[in-house]
């Protein structure tokens, strides 16, 4: 995946418990997993903000990116929609060559198969290493797109048809 992106880890400000990192009025969100877990990778609201000097010890994006989950729960695609400050726990892919819900949906299918990279009766994590040398055939871009679309239109309607 390397030779298809930039793959580059959050950083989080220490110790991560001194209030002084965030600041409820920033427009700077703070990912969380909870985030992830609550809108299921789709980012469009985080409830912590992080704070100006917070912003100095983490990288900020602003714009969307694909974003992957490289502790706790691992292997979690992230598409931020919102201006996000990413954490240590999370890979972010710069300079795309893909399309990022082609790509998110790949990386959802694919998800179970990053457990081979932990040791037995230890918690999996990834690193930047793993992922940039995980090999994938990629489909020309136009494929791509119709892909993400379709598998998007089928996530959506799943979503709506559990809410009824």
């Amino acid at each position: 995946m390397g030779e298809i992106a930039e793959i580059v880890r959050g950083a989080s400000p220490r110790p991560i418990q001194d209030p002084k990192w965030f600041d409820a009025k920033s427009d700077i969100g703070w990912l969380r997993i909870s985030d992830v877990t609550e809108q299921n990778g789709r980012i469009q609201f985080l409830e912590q903000r992080i704070s100006k000097i917070g912003q100095e010890k983490t990288r900020v994006i602003l714009n969307p990116h694909l974003l992957l989950s490289i502790a706790a729960t691992v292997g979690k695609p992230v598409i931020n929609n919102v201006p996000t400050g990413v954490h240590d726990g999370f890979l972010i892919f710069t300079k795309p060559k893909f399309d990022l819900e082609f790509m998110f949906q790949y990386l959802e299918m694919f998800r179970p198969n990053w457990q081979k990279y932990g040791q037995p009766g230890s918690q999996i994590n990834l690193n930047s290493e793993i992922v940039k040398n995980h090999e994938l055939l990629l489909p020309y871009k136009e494929e791509q797109i119709y892909l993400g679309v379709f598998f998007k239109n089928i996530d959506d309607t799943i979503t709506l048809l559990q809410r009824e």
